[in-house]
């Protein structure tokens, strides 16, 4: 949750509004005043001008057209002060709303860009540290086959891990400024259990993936973005999934001509608020300053975006009893 800390600038800002609308107020009603004054003295004038003509008679004055022609322009510039009074008020409302709305999406976007840089330097710190000890031991340590074996595993997981940070930056870059896409017909089935084959030794737990289609043709995809779109799925999943627990990886075809593939876990799960906000840029979930989990919030931003160019769509549910359900769909042709 972002806090909205009102500086200086704000607390200005807000105190001119407020004046601005007590000032227009505090008009209005002289306004009110001043028409109302004015009407009864025109009202007295009236009656003084039909004395010296002769009519005493209240009643006759009171239906007289001069009377209700003053009446009704008098009532049309009360009803008139009202409606420019409401009209400004209603104006000033939409306009602090806007104002505020705009204030709120740049302190929250201030906070995602903050927990960004603060995570991709977390990010770009360690592999970099550990690649760096693993030399330096190399360096100055005699070591027996098995540390040298161990020790360069954990340096080759920690250059995949900053190749693969690498890999995110420069594609989100790209899919922000026009990525040409090569689209050709590919086997959705065949691409994703190429995706879980990849994905399937980092996890301890199991993943199943069940096609319920067959031939699951789809006629205008990109292979190695849509990869990227499963693989940051899967990996999210494994991320917050227990290591017991089993992701379940669904291929279906709606009425609609259009494959659906279903990611489902049974991690944590995902709050309704949040669901709406995750696909934003830089957006995560939690403070950067207290978060365990890695990441730099771009995968589900790189996802939304390559799903669009399909044309297609992507959503995310709970599942039962604990979990997401990550649904993206693709049209056929």
């Amino acid at each position: 949750m972002v806090l909205k800390r009102l500086k200086g600038a704000d607390i200005l800002f807000y105190l001119v509004i407020t004046y601005v609308m007590v000032a227009g107020s505090w008009w209005s009603y002289l306004l009110y005043i001043k028409n109302s004054d004015a009407l009864n003295a025109k009202k007295e004038v009236l009656w003084l001008q039909m004395k010296e003509q002769g009519i005493t008679d209240r009643q006759v004055y009171l239906e007289s057209a001069e009377y209700t022609r003053l009446i009704e322009q008098y009532g049309r510039q009360k009803w008139m002060i009202f409606g420019e009074s409401s009209v400004l008020l209603i104006l000033i409302v939409l306009g602090i709303w806007r104002i505020a709305k705009s204030r709120q999406k740049e302190l929250a976007l201030a906070e995602q860009q903050r927990n960004f840089l603060l995570s991709i330097t977390h990010e770009l710190k360690s592999p970099i540290a550990v690649i760096k000890l693993t030399l330096d031991t190399f360096n100055k340590r005699t070591l027996t086959a098995e540390q040298s074996k161990m020790l360069t595993t954990n340096a080759l997981a920690d250059t995949d891990r900053l190749n693969k940070l690498v890999e995110d930056l420069l594609l989100a870059a790209r899919v922000d400024g026009g990525y040409q896409y090569t689209f050709e017909s590919l086997d959705l089935g065949l691409l994703l259990q190429k995706c879980i084959k990849i994905a399937a030794p980092k996890y301890s737990g199991t993943i199943e993936f069940n096609n319920n289609v067959g031939d699951a043709t789809l006629n205008r995809g990109d292979q190695t973005t849509l990869s990227s779109v499963f693989l940051n799925i899967i990996e999210n999943a494994i991320k917050y999934a227990p290591n017991t627990s089993k992701i379940i990886i669904s291929l279906m075809q709606n009425k609609e001509n259009t494959y659906c593939v279903e990611i489902s876990d049974f991690g944590p799960g995902i709050s309704k608020l949040e669901r709406e906000n995750i696909f934003e840029k830089f957006y995560r979930i939690g403070n950067e300053d207290t978060r365990k989990t890695k990441g730099t919030g771009l995968g589900l931003y790189i996802v939304k975006q390559i799903v669009k160019a399909h044309k297609g769509n992507v959503s995310i549910k709970s599942n039962q009893p604990t979990g997401s359900i990550f649904t993206i769909s693709l049209p056929k042709a």
